[in-house]
């Protein structure tokens, strides 16, 4: 009985041991996870309020913008820009306090003609020649337009200009109506979308400061080229995102968007200290749940090392019977090689050969790229991921390839040869492409290539390029074989978010690529990229 306590003792420490060491490494990677996921959680807040911002000022804008147009086409200040006689400038006058009325302000409103010069204001102060003006140039070219912050000359208040250009019969630009922004409402609501973990600002397109709320330093008085935050400006890519960076001497997660509409950038800022408190707590949490679980794996050992043991013991007793001589003999054999690892053989065996089935599958014979089936799963499952996300900035493309001339190369060459060329094809496609994106053959000469998460058209377009150019260059053996590319592409969500919808815009713009001379891309019945 002695051997057999050793080993139930032995048995026993090895199963703590076991036991505790996942718990260990449990709390240690969730300590490191929870500084992940609740960065995660900051930026999720920090994205919804930006969007409730970025709404904000849209609405804004938008209303601002609603009035100056209908005024911009008012005959009254059309008459007036055209010939600034006193009773048109008297008729133009009262259209302009009469608007300023609407919105219960005394926001300064100016008409301004073709030649720059300011036909009235509101404020009556003197009229200005603002040809070297930029929101006047962009009226001129017929585009409504938000200027950066600014100080205004007469009121000394930070503002900003919308202005939307006054048309002619024939549509052209012959004057502009402004109205300056006063920005106090929209610091108003920005402060009230702070909290005390976290605090939120607006940056205009040089990076200057147009609201923010409190935590931050005061940087709204400040808007000279050495804005506290502008450095923030220079590392925000793109129009959405997150990234780390000191505020006030802290370090902090800042999550930015764009507004379309304004170019303006809304950031949210909650600092690291906030995060790492949350983790110090739940760290504390974490520790006394594995300790309580440790007695729990302790008590489980216990019991655990005497079952283990049991069969030890009987073999000890069939042993001891037949060294005595007594019992009947049964052969005992304690192999490494024994049912469960010949089980585990086998599972393995069954579950390799599943493995190496379902590949085989899932591809294509001759290139290895994924066969159409695949394909087809692959886009409906990215594409219900890009239906899921709430906020989605990003774009989804796929692209139908068709190899042109492969007929051609086939009876001239023959079959081995164009298998030749679709595996080199396949080979260099693979090149140009993510290891996430999906890449398959559809058969004969056709390929479907899918990808997501894009930022923008200017991929779509580059990664079409690439594909037409390498295609142009197949090489097989020495021989030049003259294939080109005609590519059809269909957009999520332009195009439609369901993978029939694509399929069949797709297709129809390779339709039209091959109808058009092939060698080429396309992406919409109303536009030829290439």
């Amino acid at each position: 009985m002695g051997v057999t306590k050793s080993i139930r003792q032995k048995m026993f420490m090895l199963l703590i041991v076991i036991g505790s060491l996942p718990l260990i490494v449990a709390v240690i990677v969730s300590a490191v996870n929870m500084v992940t996921e609740l960065e995660e959680i900051a930026a999720d807040d920090g994205r919804l309020r930006n969007a409730v911002i970025s709404e904000h000022v849209s609405e804004l804008i938008d209303k601002n913008f609603y009035v100056l147009r209908a005024m911009a086409r008012n005959p009254l200040i059309i008459d007036c820009v055209v010939d600034p006689n006193p009773h048109n400038l008297e008729g133009a006058r009262h259209v302009l306090y009469d608007t300023n009325a609407v919105f219960h302000d005394m926001n300064l409103m100016v008409l301004t003609g073709s030649d720059a010069q300011q036909l009235i204001r509101t404020d009556n102060s003197t009229l200005v020649n603002v040809s070297q003006r930029r929101h006047f140039k962009e009226a001129m070219f017929g585009i409504d337009f938000v200027s950066d912050t600014m100080i205004s000359m007469s009121t000394g208040r930070v503002i900003v200009v919308l202005e939307t250009p006054v048309r002619d019969q024939r549509r052209r630009p012959i004057g502009m109506v402004q109205r300056n922004l006063n920005l106090e409402t929209l610091q108003y609501f920005v402060e009230a979308q702070g909290d005390e973990q976290t605090s939120v600002m607006i940056l205009d397109r040089e990076g200057k400061t147009i609201a923010y709320s409190e935590g931050l330093t005061d940087a709204i008085e400040n808007h000279s080229s050495e804005a506290p935050y502008k450095f923030l400006a220079t590392r925000m890519i793109g129009s959405l995102g997150m990234i780390r960076a000191p505020i006030n001497d802290e370090d902090a997660l800042v999550c930015y968007s764009k507004n379309s509409l304004t170019g303006w950038t809304i950031v949210t800022v909650r600092p690291y200290h906030f995060i790492l408190e949350q983790v110090y707590a739940r760290v504390a949490v974490e520790i006394l749940i594995g300790l309580m679980m440790l007695i729990l794996v302790s008590v489980m050992a216990y019991f655990l090392s005497i079952r283990v043991t049991r069969p030890i013991v009987q073999i000890k007793d069939a042993a001891d019977k037949i060294v005595k001589g007594t019992g009947t003999f049964e052969r005992i054999e304690v192999t490494s090689d024994d049912e469960l690892g010949q089980m585990a053989e086998a599972f393995n065996k069954i579950r390799s050969d599943r493995d190496a089935y379902q590949i085989e599958s899932e591809l294509d014979k001759l290139t290895r790229l994924y066969n159409k089936t695949t394909m087809e799963r692959a886009c409906r499952a990215k594409l219900k991921n890009f239906n899921e996300q709430e906020i989605n900035d990003s774009l989804l493309a796929l692209y139908i390839v068709d190899l042109d001339h492969f007929k051609e190369v086939n009876d001239t060459y023959g079959h081995q040869f164009g298998d030749k060329v679709l595996l080199e094809f396949s080979r260099v496609l693979r090149k140009q492409f993510r290891p996430n994106d999906c890449i398959g053959r559809f058969g004969g000469d056709e390929f479907v290539v899918i990808i997501d998460n894009l930022p923008g058209m200017e991929i779509i377009t580059r990664k079409a390029k690439q594909i037409k150019d390498v295609a142009s260059k197949i090489v097989i053996d020495g021989i030049d074989t003259g294939v080109t590319a005609s590519i059809g592409i269909a957009i999520a969500p332009r195009h439609g978010t369901d993978y029939d919808t694509l399929f069949k815009s797709a297709d129809e713009a390779l339709y039209f690529v091959k109808a058009h001379g092939r060698n080429g891309y396309y992406y919409d019945s109303a536009e030829q990229i290439g």
